[in-house]
């Protein structure tokens, strides 16, 4: 047996009842991601300062964390949501994922600078949207990157497996580091108000 007294300043401990029935057992995770498919969402109640910031190449970037209202998985966040003011050509027309999530939101108008983009997108607090969700796993050690539910291992029940093996990470065991997927707004629908 332990002879702890040479550890000294014992503490006294509150009672562990290890009975069945008594103890709480660790439970099998019921986690589950949600499923790509398209999803109201409500954007975050405030933008603090900290949610402001800029792309690598420099743009504005705000990082909107919406929360799913429905059809299902209610209450869920999209975290590390952020829509980047960078321009880019679609159909002969500049646009930008802020000014995506911009028109979902039913905003219009025109922003002529940063500032006025920022204002917009501040205004929008507590807004709902319909966006279309996705899986994305990223490894930035390799620099993998998976995207899209259906490009997933499936499991045996045919439900989607929520994370897939890097293939040139590994880990101290020698077998490959499994990289978890995140959701992410693949698309925001356009309010047609």
């Amino acid at each position: 047996m332990a002879d702890l007294s040479s550890l000294g300043g014992l503490q006294p401990v509150d009672l562990l009842d290890l009975n069945d029935g008594i103890y709480a057992d660790v439970k099998e995770s019921t986690f589950r991601l949600p499923t790509a498919g398209r999803y109201t969402l409500r954007t975050t109640e405030s933008f603090p300062q900290a949610a402001f910031g800029r792309t690598k190449a420099g743009a504005l970037s705000i990082q909107i964390d919406p929360t799913i209202v429905g059809p299902t998985n209610e209450n869920f966040t999209v975290r590390f949501t952020k829509v980047s003011a960078k321009q880019f050509e679609r159909g002969g027309q500049r646009v930008s994922q802020l000014g995506d999530y911009l028109r979902a939101v039913g905003f219009k108008g025109t922003l002529r600078d940063e500032q006025a983009q920022a204002d917009a997108v501040e205004s929008t607090a507590g807004s709902i949207f319909e966006a279309q969700l996705d899986w994305r796993a990223y490894n930035k050690n390799t620099g993998f990157s998976l995207e899209g539910m259906s490009r997933f291992p499936k499991n045996a029940d045919g439900t989607y497996q929520s994370y897939v093996n890097d293939p040139v990470e590994k880990d101290e065991k020698g077998e490959p580091v499994k990289v978890r997927a995140n959701l992410i707004v693949s698309k925001y629908i356009p309010k047609t108000v």
